[in-house]
């Protein structure tokens, strides 16, 4: 029985000896125990003060009442912790009012021993930032310090790392790619508000003129304008942020005008050397166009357009040379020939014979797009399947490969082959 009540009383005086340590040791506990207790009660103690450990920050200083501090300021502060890095800005808050201006020096019912929850404590200096009606999640959930160092930072406003580095910790798959400019420049807070707005997206203005603050209209020569601009958005077509795919588009072309244009046909799998070598912006103008169909030059559609002139397409000849239809079969420039006739010059330009005076001259002249299709085709050379005049069907095409030539069954003349080895042969008189 004496065993047992002197285990009892040890353990009474040893939960006496913790209790006190929790508040202030002698002879500190002698003068401030009342202070001490209602600070040990504190959720968060500074080490010191919960080891009773006073004279890490304070002299003794006896019964003078003079409290007096190992080292002045932050000085005493910078002891334990780390001062600002070389290079750093300091919080204007930790070099005008110190560290106490923000953290207590004994305990806190706050995280970091602060005064006041984080976002109430930045607030008493620095208006509300979130005030307006869009806010950044990471502005309420996690308060200032997600991403903003308190007191100390190389990189402006006090951030933790440098934008967009920062950003793609939480924003990451928007960050994959080539980097659009302005946030190469400028940083994501170029477009995007970090901790309110009154946008969406936490624009910094509406998305309807914020793309055009640095890229104008876009639509300054017309007349002809995309529907995708007239009637969209440019995200509708391009990413903001990066995309590995130039200029920041959604998709490869023409993946992503295939979204909304029809390019190719069913059956087309000979398609344009111009979109698999290039893109169908090397030929039409994503934005405006002075041209029909957005094309970037000239190219006549119409079944007769008149005389042969190289400027009615000037959009073939940028890749063709113009010789494939002005040029000599026997100078090799076209495989489109009969012999030593040139089958583009009598496509084209028309074929040369006398009329009724016996005056030699050109037949009716013809243009690319009556013979070929310039996205895609299921026929070598791109050929058309069926051509149509305002939307009605003028005739079928159906083009056989031959060894050294071939052959053409279409509704604008009777079939008939070509043979480059062969001897030259006039073309028979066409259907009107």
């Amino acid at each position: 029985m004496k065993g047992k009540t002197f285990l009892v009383i040890s353990c009474v005086v040893l939960m006496s000896v913790l209790a006190a340590s929790a508040s202030m040791a002698a002879p500190c506990g002698e003068c401030h125990k009342e202070w001490s207790d209602k600070v040990g009660a504190q959720k968060v103690l500074h080490s010191p003060f919960e080891e009773a450990d006073c004279e890490v920050c304070h002299e003794d200083h006896g019964d003078t009442n003079k409290l007096t501090l190992v080292e002045d300021g932050n000085a005493l502060c910078y002891q334990c912790h780390d001062e600002p890095g070389e290079g750093s800005r300091v919080h204007a808050a930790v070099e005008d009012e110190g560290c106490l201006g923000c953290h207590s020096p004994h305990g806190s019912g706050n995280r970091a021993l602060l005064l006041e929850v984080p976002e109430d404590l930045c607030i008493g200096c620095h208006d509300d930032p979130t005030s307006r009606s869009v806010k950044h999640e990471a502005a309420l959930d996690g308060g200032c310090v997600d991403c903003h160092d308190p007191h100390s930072s190389k990189n402006r406003p006090l951030l933790l790392k440098a934008v967009p580095d920062l950003c793609a910790e939480c924003h990451d798959g928007l960050m994959e790619g080539k980097l659009h400019t302005i946030i190469e420049e400028d940083g994501c807070q170029a477009c995007h508000d970090p901790h309110s707005s009154d946008s969406a997206r936490l624009l910094s203005g509406p998305a309807e003129g914020l793309c055009q603050e640095c890229h104008g209209t876009m639509v300054e020569k017309g007349p002809v304008v995309h529907e995708a601009v007239s009637g969209g958005t440019c995200t509708d077509c391009h990413t903001p942020h990066a995309s590995k795919h130039r200029p920041l588009l959604l998709s490869d072309q023409p993946a992503l005008c295939g979204e909304c244009h029809e390019i190719f046909g069913e059956y087309d799998k000979l398609i344009h050397t111009a979109i698999t070598d290039g893109a169908c912006t090397d030929c039409h103008g994503p934005h405006e166009s002075s041209e029909a169909k957005l094309l970037r030059a000239p190219y006549n559609t119409e079944r007769y357009p008149g005389a042969f002139k190289p400027d009615k397409f000037s959009l073939c000849f940028e890749c063709h040379d113009p010789s494939l239809v002005t040029g000599k079969g026997e100078d090799g420039v076209t495989n489109f020939r009969d012999g030593d006739t040139n089958l583009h010059d009598i496509h084209v330009q028309g074929e040369l014979k006398p009329n009724k005076y016996g005056i030699v001259m050109r037949g009716k002249a013809r243009s690319c797009a009556g013979c070929h299709n310039p996205h895609g085709s299921s026929q070598p050379h791109n050929l058309v399947r069926d051509y149509e005049c305002a939307s009605v069907l003028c005739y079928s095409m159906t083009f056989y490969p031959l060894e050294d030539g071939g052959k053409c069954a279409v509704g604008c003349h009777i079939p008939r082959s070509y043979h480059r080895e062969g001897s030259a042969v006039t073309e028979p008189q066409a259907a009107n």
